[in-house]
């Protein structure tokens, strides 16, 4: 009997079992054929290469495989073209879905994982704490299986709940040209227009894959049997990003694919995980997909190492994956509010109004939101102990950072309302509980910001009234920050209430009094 199996093949699948077999648990791999090639493309950022390294795999990125990811040129709402370049000694990667999950199966191959490719998954059980998967004319036993089968969802479709507001459909096709050049050769191109949105990336030298996300139920797909013609209907609403294709060769041959969000009722249960696509799908808009997968197969891994070696710790442990999970899609939902309420107040359709009106609910924002710092990308956070630094950019901590560059000196204290509480984070592979510290505006407990122990920095605190004087004593006690992460720290034990700060209090805190 295996300790787990993992159906599906794609990234989170493929990460997730490579990182259990490097952890030395006995893992199987259950995947189909891989798509077809042209069948889908991958626009991976740049930003992705610290959570790729991070999972061992940054390899994959730096292969020579791949068309490099250069930078996004982007028209949206009606605004000026914007265009953004990435290092090119750090850049992201454009990248055939198949061809992807080929390289990400072969490193979990070099790992021990044992790959079964092919044969769908015929049935799936469990029984006396066992699981029993049948596919093709095989059987696999294991004691925990993680559905990493995206949207197919074999063993979390049941608990999913769908965004149906805003339903869609990605309309794929291909570009050919003798050699792609001129200015964003290398980059993503983004196009919104008034019933949907484009995007394209290079995917070789020659070939361009470009898609139109649309309102499944104002096409005419059911009706149509041409799809190339329905793709180029779409493409001509967005004239910039066609104007990019000027002298390129239609290939034909386009599909359509489901792209509607959703999000599930419980990302782990009674011996299962669900993990990437098969228990949420976020907006193909941001980019972030494959991020999001490989972040999610990365906690998954740790929880499954805890709970395989320490079943004490089981509880805990799920609850921490699951909460995560819905925090992610969460946090990806609320950092889509402010373009889709740009493009519902340049265009007015209901296409971008539903889409405005579901983000807020979902990302639990009221209309016309405003965002305070900027947006951090949730799968950033690969250490799962670190706070999501848009807390640095809350207004009472940006508060709390002003008065203390303000004083000549500081004088802090516990804060009133500050404890601890034993809580689930990450260490050495594993999620273990450990003191967190707690207030009134942070009820939920936290111990990292950037990187810093929260709970070494009160300490450090302690008879000290000068801030280069905390931070020397902070590193001395085996803490490792720069200045401006200590800082950012810093204001965000005052802002929260972690420490008092005499004589102060932030303008929120004021109105209550």
């Amino acid at each position: 009997m295996r300790d787990v199996v993992v159906i599906g093949g794609g990234p989170a699948g493929a990460t997730v079992a490579s990182l259990l077999a490097s952890f030395s648990h006995d893992v199987a791999l259950v995947t189909r054929a891989s798509p077809p090639a042209g069948w889908l493309a991958e626009s991976i950022p740049s930003s992705a290469r610290k959570l790729f390294s991070t999972v061992g795999m940054l390899g994959v990125i730096d292969s020579g495989r791949f068309q490099p990811n250069l930078g996004n040129t982007v028209w949206w709402a009606g605004q000026p073209e914007r265009s953004e370049a990435f290092a090119s000694d750090a850049a992201g990667i454009h990248a055939e879905r198949a061809a992807l999950e080929e390289a990400l199966l072969e490193e979990g191959r070099g790992r021990g994982v044992r790959v079964h490719e092919g044969a769908p998954v015929r049935s799936i059980e469990r029984r006396d704490g066992e699981w029993s998967i049948q596919h093709g004319d095989h059987v696999i036993r294991a004691r925990w299986v993680v559905d990493a089968s995206g949207r197919a969802g074999v063993v979390g479709r049941g608990s999913r709940r769908e965004d149906r507001p805003t339903g869609t459909l990605a309309l794929v096709g291909r570009w050919a040209h003798d050699r792609w050049a001129g200015p964003g050769a290398s980059h993503t191109f983004i196009e919104s227009y008034e019933d949907g949105w484009a995007w394209s990336v290079p995917l070789s030298a020659t070939t361009r894959c470009v898609t139109a996300m649309v309102d499944p139920r104002e096409t005419e797909l059911e009706k149509s049997a041409d799809m190339d013609g329905m793709l180029l209907r779409e493409l001509a609403k967005a004239p910039n990003l066609m104007r990019r294709l000027d002298g390129a060769t239609f290939v034909g041959g386009s599909h359509a694919c489901p792209a509607s969000l959703y999000t599930s009722d419980a990302f782990a249960g009674e011996g299962h995980l669900l993990v990437g696509d098969a228990g949420s799908f976020i907006d193909p808009l941001s980019s972030y997909g494959v991020k999001k997968a490989m972040a999610s197969a990365w906690l998954a891994a740790v929880t499954l190492n805890t709970v395989l070696t320490d079943v004490g710790l089981t509880g805990p442990a799920l609850e921490f994956f699951a909460a995560r999970e819905r925090e992610v899609y969460r946090r990806y939902r609320e950092l889509s509010v402010p373009f889709f309420e740009e493009a519902a107040g340049a265009y007015g359709t209901p296409f971008w109004e539903a889409r405005a009106e579901a983000a807020r609910v979902a990302g639990g924002v009221g209309r016309g939101a405003t965002f305070e710092g900027a947006p951090v990308d949730p799968a950033d956070r690969v250490d799962a102990t670190e706070e999501d630094d848009a807390l640095v950019g809350h207004r009472d901590v940006r508060e709390a950072y002003e008065e203390i560059r303000r004083r000549p000196d500081v004088h802090l204290t516990p804060g009133g309302s500050a404890g601890t509480a034993d809580l689930p984070l990450v260490r050495d592979q594993r999620i273990v509980l450990a003191p967190h510290l707690i207030s009134d505006a942070l009820p939920d407990g936290i111990r990292f910001v950037r990187n810093v122990d929260l709970l070494r920095l009160v300490e450090a605190v302690r008879g000290r009234d000068q801030v280069p004087d905390i931070f020397d004593a902070y590193n001395r006690s085996g803490g490792a920050a720069d200045l401006p992460d200590f800082l950012a720290a810093l204001a965000v034990s005052v802002g929260k209430g972690l420490l008092d700060l005499s004589d102060w209090r932030p303008t929120a805190w004021r109105r209550t009094i």
